[in-house]
């Protein structure tokens, strides 16, 4: 079994697999080990459209509706999921060319169940979150408690940056924290739900937009 290390994020998961597919390595020679810190994304795989030719390993490619399914399902909390990417990646550059569109396949359709436990808990973020005002550094700063079910605070992150850019705020998460000072996104560890206020004075505000 060959044993491959990589930060568990998306791009650093492009890089371990590609080298793995260069390497003819099959599924089930390999072992998914994850690192704790993320790193530079990098562009590994190449969109190819649907009915193209197979990839040599000098040239490894996956149709383009495999990124953003791939995406969502790196944000997933269950740690089977990088083995699955990777079989459906691994049956795309070896003659299975137009799997994603067999919806009864078990890999694929373990993938698209992934996919959409993903988009359910973005979108309940995004419904639930409530922020509350306190003091801080001289005037307010809203802060927020989620707890969310997968890996979504910097994925969601841009959603409230673009909604409230003119408020400072904080979402706290046991697992990751997201930041906005008026002028740069941040991200911290993860906080106890004890940091964030218990107060709701910015609820009225919330349901008004």
């Amino acid at each position: 079994m060959e044993q491959i290390t990589f930060h568990p994020v998306f791009e650093d998961w492009q890089r371990a697999a590609r080298r793995a597919l260069q390497e003819n390595l099959s599924p089930e020679a390999v072992v998914w080990q994850e690192l704790s810190a993320a790193q530079p994304a990098l562009d590994i795989f190449e969109e190819l459209p649907n009915n193209s030719a197979p990839a040599t390993t000098a040239r490894l490619r996956v149709p383009k509706e495999f990124l953003p399914l791939a995406r969502l399902v790196a944000l997933h909390s269950e740690e089977a999921r990088w083995a699955l990417l990777y079989r459906v990646v691994w049956r795309l550059n070896h003659g299975e060319r137009n799997i994603l569109e067999i919806a009864v396949d078990r890999d694929v359709a373990r993938a698209f169940d992934l996919q959409k436990s993903v988009r359910h808990d973005i979108h309940k973020m995004r419904a639930f979150v409530r922020f509350r005002e306190i003091q801080r550094d001289g005037g307010s700063w809203y802060v927020a408690w989620f707890e969310p079910a997968h890996h979504i605070v910097e994925y969601n992150a841009r959603f409230f940056l673009d909604r409230f850019a003119s408020m400072r705020w904080s979402i706290l998460t046991p697992e990751r924290c997201a930041h906005w000072d008026g002028e740069k996104l941040t991200f911290t560890e993860g906080d106890a739900r004890s940091q964030a206020p218990r107060d709701d004075e910015m609820e009225g505000l919330w349901l008004t937009y």
